[in-house]
């Protein structure tokens, strides 16, 4: 996957997670799967980058309330 992809991928990673919509690093990846980044599961396989996602959705979810 192209460097461009990849970091497309995190940014829509990162802003879903801003949302305060989901709740943790799997429901992201559900999310851009179905928007067509197939390749998003290879991409959030590391636990460091779970840990940020699940510790920014939190944070995000708390901050709307």
């Amino acid at each position: 996957m192209r460097k461009k992809r990849r970091l497309e991928v995190y940014q829509a990673a990162v802003k879903l997670a801003r949302s305060g919509k989901e709740r943790n690093w799997k429901s992201i990846q559900e999310k851009l799967v179905e928007a067509g980044y197939r390749r998003a599961p290879d991409l959030l396989e590391s636990t460091e980058i779970r840990t940020i996602l699940n510790i920014c959705c939190e944070h995000s979810r708390q901050s709307q309330r």
